[in-house]
C-alpha cells in the first residue's frame, strides 16, 4: 500500500475513528467522576476519630485497590443485565457504563489515599501540599484513559473497537499496523500535553513547598 493511499485511507477512518476515543474520554471520566466521589467519602471516614469506621474505611480502600480491573469488568458485564426495570419501567444499562463502573473502583482507592494525605496537609495549612492531589487526579486520569480500551471486550464502540473494524473492512496484512499506529496517536495526543502539565504544575508547587519550609 503506497504511502498516499495509507494517509487516504486514515483520513476516510478518522472521524469515525475519532468517534470511537470520545467514547475512551467519556468513559475515562465518568469512572473518574464515580471513583472521585466514592474516595472522598472513604477519605474522609478514614479521618474520623471513631476508631471501627476509620478501620472499615481501611479495609474498603484496600479492596478496591487489590481488585483486578480487567476481571471486574467480566463480572459486571455478566452481573448487571442489559436492562433494569425501575417502578414498572425498563432502562437500557449501556456496556460502556459497567466500563466505567469496573474502572471506578481503581479510581476509589486512588482517590481515598491520595485525597487522605490532601486533607492531613490541609488540616495542618499546608495548602501548596494538599494541592499536589490535582496533578496527581489528572495524571490517574490518563492512567484511565489508556485503561479505558479494555471495553472493547464488552462491546464498546470505542477506538481500539473501531480500528478492528477498519482492518476488517479494508483488509490487508499493512493496514492493521497503520490503523493502529494511528489510534496510538490519539492516546499520544491527549495524554502527553496532560502528563507534562501535570509534571510541571508539580514541580511548582514542590518549590513552593520547599521555598515556605523554614
Amino acid at each position: 500500500m503506497a504511502t498516499a493511499e495509507i494517509v487516504a485511507m486514515l483520513l476516510t477512518w478518522t472521524p469515525f475513528l475519532a468517534l470511537g476515543f470520545a467514547w475512551n474520554i467519556l468513559i475515562s471520566l465518568v469512572a473518574m467522576a464515580i471513583g472521585t466521589v466514592l474516595g472522598a467519602v472513604l477519605a474522609r471516614l478514614r479521618l474520623s476519630s471513631r476508631k471501627p469506621l476509620a478501620h472499615a474505611s481501611l479495609v474498603v480502600t484496600e479492596l478496591t485497590r487489590n481488585i483486578p480491573t480487567f476481571v471486574f469488568l467480566f463480572y459486571l458485564a455478566f452481573l448487571i443485565p442489559a436492562e433494569l426495570e425501575v417502578a414498572g419501567n425498563l432502562y437500557a444499562v449501556p456496556a460502556w457504563l459497567k466500563a466505567s463502573l469496573a474502572l471506578s473502583v481503581a479510581v476509589i482507592g486512588f482517590v481515598s489515599d491520595n485525597l487522605l494525605v490532601a486533607l492531613r496537609h490541609q488540616q495542618s495549612r499546608n495548602h501548596a501540599a494538599a494541592l499536589l492531589f490535582i496533578p496527581s487526579w489528572t495524571s490517574y486520569l490518563v492512567t484511565i484513559v489508556m485503561a479505558s480500551s479494555t471495553a472493547s471486550v464488552i462491546g464498546v464502540g470505542e477506538i481500539v473497537s473501531r480500528c478492528n473494524i477498519v482492518i476488517a473492512a479494508v483488509g490487508g496484512d499493512e493496514t492493521m499496523l497503520w490503523v493502529y499506529t494511528y489510534a496510538i496517536s490519539y492516546f499520544l495526543l491527549f495524554c502527553f500535553p496532560l502528563n507534562w502539565a501535570m509534571g510541571y504544575a508539580r514541580r511548582r508547587l514542590l518549590a513552593r513547598i520547599g521555598t515556605a519550609t523554614p
